[in-house]
């Protein structure tokens, strides 16, 4: 049996009282054809707080993957972090920046998106040292 909305619901809420996480602006359960998906958009804007928040959920899932997605529109870009809560729900954790031509994800195409090493997250969180 796959899990409900309410059982995501509860092992997000589970995992955040678990872990200090930073905070989320939002949070997404969509019900699609091939099952749930969870989502949740950090509540902050600056890169390198992003980049920290991110790395901080990344410490508290497993099978974890980074990504960059440049929207549609080509103003922003997403920096995602996706793995599983301990039940094995599947979580997008992100943070968006506004796209200039030297930033994150400047060589990315209008809905394009790239894998990206934790590593660079981890370089993206200093401060001062946020080009690529």
């Amino acid at each position: 049996m796959s899990a409900t909305v309410v059982d995501q619901l509860d092992s997000l809420r589970t995992h955040l009282a678990e872990f200090e996480l930073p905070e989320l602006y939002s949070v997404h359960v969509v019900r699609a054809w091939d099952g749930l998906s969870v989502s949740a958009q950090l509540a902050c804007h600056d890169l390198p707080e992003i980049a920290t928040g991110l790395l901080a959920w990344a410490d508290t899932l497993t099978g974890v993957t980074t990504e960059a997605w440049r929207v549609p529109s080509g103003d922003s870009v997403h920096l995602s972090v996706i793995g599983q809560l301990p039940e094995g729900i599947t979580i997008r954790v992100y943070g968006g920046v506004a796209f200039t031509e030297h930033g994150i994800g400047a060589d990315l195409a209008a809905d394009a998106s790239t894998t990206v090493p934790l590593a660079i997250l981890r370089h993206l969180a200093t401060p001062g040292e946020v080009t690529l």
